[in-house]
């Protein structure tokens, strides 16, 4: 492992060089520093299946590669079977509807440069995955100019097809008139050569890897028809179809056209977010500003951003006010006030002033990388469901290639002229190409993300589209999910505040927060607290000014004075909450906050039941207060006084119960809670995105989200059983109709690119529906009037 860390820093890796045949690798071989395994030579590294034991510590990578190529989901299968069999690649999954291959490998035995080298001679091409559209757009424009070459000869070997049929050449001299179907053969032989290449190029392919797929369909279907055309014009007849060779060409690549633009606007998502990051920024040293690149940037180091500008990382404002409209990043369009001391996330605009930010993170961990490493994640995902249609569509082709040619033996052992049987096969061939079938479940999906994003909803994966529709039970946390994160500290003892903020300082829990942000307001000078012990679920302990200090819950004393047991029940009877403190081991009084329900969350609540879910409530906070908080809230049934770790008990038993669970939480201390359930939904900003363990962040603060997410999963599912439903109808009439004559292979090829438009089209209303909106403000309505 230190030699491949050696030859990577060195550059040596980048070069694309073998890491076997480095002289540094066999040094390290001779003299035993490299373990060779159980007889594995220098030249057979080992593989994923049968790796050596010292495989299992190596170190792993996994890159994301751009495609081109692909025709079909066949294609995908072949090319994962063709890496999984490498020696050093652990996974290798394709998704066909984005062009995207997520590859995970051992970089000291599988270096990533060979990912092109082997797919190449598949007829592929591979590179490293970035936002620069200039590869798919050099595909798309190959494909536009194919298209133009069969198009342009369709029509014109139409007209002489129909011509030399009909007989519209009787006038012209016998000895002119058999050579006229050779020249629509001629006409015919660019598209074969050059237009339909692809196509026959990855049939080729496929029959070499023992694959047989769409092209393949296609490719039996254009030479069927060109060859019987060709036999007929040297026997002098009629009966020739080399329009039907240049319209099936046509059409697929009408279709592949088509699929490109919605693959195109699949990775649109992504490609906005990149272009919400500035490439410059504005640093500010010594008084004076200079525009240097963005990525020069590092934490700690002063920007400005002016107003109309974008933000380039995230950071604090240490001068100037504005309004930031950060509704690219949380789906919220109100502007949001920023003052001194006030954090900014990347990629949001600075709307009216000036600011001067000092920078926190920056590059890979800034708020905007992370909500483009989520999306490209989950449009990088594949669920069940396309995993099962990708199944069925490797077993359709070979199975619709086998009834065709029982089609064709049985029309002609019934008696009719081989070049009808011909055509019904031909028909057969072509009308069955798999593309809506392939494309059905993936472009829905991948839309879904999309509309999800805007709404500032990130998915882990597609396979969450598919788990919020089975939920049956719903738990939400109190503390920053019913109610609003940030505490204020209502009433505490002047002469300890000090004490007590010095300690908080160092904690993360928002009522901490709320106790340090009190004593700064009122100017108080914090210590440096020592031994400083954090228990999660009841409070902190430490020493401030040599005064042993602990703030926490009921649970955190065990036994509190009766003296200030009636003030605490009557602040938790209004709904506040309340912590106790002790100095020195004695309990000496309390601490009372207050914090606003969030807006929306009764309408959530309210939603969620109208949709058939269990609500509960859970919390940390007292037995009186979540119970007021439940009361208002209309929640029956509630758990108090939970620790983190009581929260994924309470979760794991409503698991065992039956049904699913979705824990809606902070992110933070729910963050057990959140893993254990069967969906996580975090509340929560992108700069904690990385902290949280769940299937769904809601980057806004509308608790509403959370009913966006659910009703768009129930449309997403609705509209891929649509397209599969139509997908497989399409196929099976259409199958039997080309079976029994009914149909001929132009009207097959253009049933086929419809198929493809309608699924297209069905799938992207999911793009274009405002998602959930409506259902929002009704249930809203219903709250408040019943």
């Amino acid at each position: 492992m230190n030699v491949y860390s050696i030859l990577e820093e060195s550059g040596v890796l980048s070069t694309g060089v073998d890491l076997r045949e480095t002289d540094l690798f066999r040094k390290s071989l001779e003299l035993g520093l490299i373990s060779t395994g159980s007889g594995v030579s220098r030249r057979t590294p080992p593989s994923a299946g049968n790796a050596p034991s010292d495989q299992a510590g190596a170190v792993t990578e996994e890159r994301l590669f751009h495609l081109s190529g692909l025709w079909c989901s066949a294609c995908s299968w072949l090319i994962e079977h063709t890496l999984t069999k490498q020696p050093g690649v652990e996974s290798a999954e394709v998704y066909f509807v984005s062009d995207l291959l997520k590859l995970r490998y051992h970089p000291q035995y599988f270096p990533h440069t060979r990912v092109a080298e082997l797919l190449a001679p598949l007829g592929y091409k591979a590179s490293e995955y970035t936002p620069d559209r200039s590869v798919a757009d050099e595909e798309r424009k190959d494909l536009l100019m194919r298209l133009g070459v069969a198009a342009f000869l369709w029509v014109n070997v139409m007209g002489l097809n129909l011509s030399v049929y009909l007989g519209a050449f009787d006038n012209m001299p016998a000895a002119v008139r058999p050579y006229l179907p050779f020249v629509v053969m001629l006409l015919t032989l660019p598209v074969l050569l050059y237009s339909a290449r692809p196509v026959f190029r990855l049939a080729w392919v496929g029959l070499k890897n023992g694959s047989l797929r769409m092209e393949s369909l296609l490719s039996l279907g254009i030479l069927a028809a060109f060859s019987y055309s060709a036999v007929e014009s040297f026997r002098g007849g009629i009966h020739i179809y080399f329009d039907i060779c240049c319209a099936i060409t046509a059409l697929v690549l009408i279709g592949k056209v088509i699929e490109q633009g919605a693959k195109h606007r699949a990775a649109k998502t992504i490609a906005s977010l990149h272009r919400m990051l500035p490439s410059k920024v504005r640093f500010w040293e010594d008084g004076k500003e200079r525009f240097v690149p963005v990525d020069l940037l590092l934490a700690n180091h002063r920007f400005l951003v002016k107003a109309g500008e974008r933000i380039p990382a995230d950071g604090v404002i240490v001068e100037g006010a504005s309004d930031a409209d950060e509704s690219l990043l949380t789906g919220e369009s109100e502007p949001v006030a920023k003052r001194v001391g006030d954090t900014v996330v990347a990629g949001s605009l600075n709307l009216s002033g000036v600011l001067h930010v000092r920078a926190t993170t920056v590059g890979a961990g800034s708020t905007i990388a992370q909500i483009v490493a989520a999306v490209e994640r989950t449009l990088a995902s594949r669920s069940e469901l396309e995993r099962k249609v990708d199944r069925v569509s490797r077993v359709f082709v070979p199975s619709v290639m086998v009834f065709a040619l029982a089609v064709s033996a049985y029309w002609m052992l019934s008696g009719i002229p081989a070049l009808e049987a011909l055509l019904r096969s031909v028909t057969i061939l072509v009308i069955a190409c798999p593309c809506a079938l392939g494309i059905g479940a993936p472009l829905a999906l991948t839309a879904a993300v999309g509309a999800a994003s805007r709404r500032g909803i990130l998915l882990r994966d597609m396979q969450v589209l598919q788990s919020l529709r089975s939920l049956t039970t719903v738990v939400l946390d109190k503390t920053g999910t019913i109610t609003e994160d940030q505490f204020a500290l209502l009433e505490y003892p002047a002469e300890h505040l000090p004490l007590l903020a010095s300690l908080e300082a160092v904690s993360e829990h928002p009522l901490g927060l709320a106790v340090v942000r009190r004593a700064r307001e009122a100017g108080v000078e914090l210590r440096e607290p020592r031994d400083v012990v954090v228990d999660k679920g009841t409070g902190i302990s430490g020493v401030v000014d040599d005064r042993q200090v602990r703030i926490g819950n009921r649970r955190a004393f065990g036994c509190i004075p009766q003296e200030l047991e009636p003030l605490a029940a009557e602040h938790e009877a209004n709904r506040r909450t309340v912590a106790f403190y002790s100095l020195d081991g004695v309990v000496t009084g309390l601490l009372v906050f207050g914090s606003r329900l969030r807006p929306g969350a009764r309408a959530t609540v309210d939603g969620l039941r109208r949709r058939g879910l269990d609500v509960l409530l859970v919390s940390g906070d007292s037995e009186a207060t979540t119970a007021a908080v439940a009361r208002e809230m209309g929640i029956g049934k509630y758990y108090a006084g939970t620790a983190p770790a009581e929260k994924v008990r309470i979760v794991a038993e409503l698991k065992r119960a039956g049904g699913s669970v979705a824990m809606i939480g902070d992110g933070i201390n729910d963050a057990p809670a959140l893993a254990q359930a069967d969906l996580g939904i975090a509340m929560g900003s992108g700069a904690d995105l990385a902290m949280h363990s769940a299937s769904i962040v809601l980057l806004s603060t509308q608790l509403t989200r959370v009913l966006d997410a659910i009703d768009l999963s129930h449309r997403t599912v609705s509209v891929i059983r649509q397209n599969l439903f139509w997908a497989f109808f399409y196929n099976t009439v259409g199958i039997a109709f080309a079976a029994a004559g009914l149909l001929n292979p132009l009207i097959a090829a253009g049933a086929m690119v419809v198929s493809s438009l309608s699924v297209i089209g069905n799938s992207y209303r999911l793009s274009r529906t405002k998602g959930g909106t409506k259902s929002i403000l009704a249930d809203q309505r219903m709250a408040l009037f019943g």
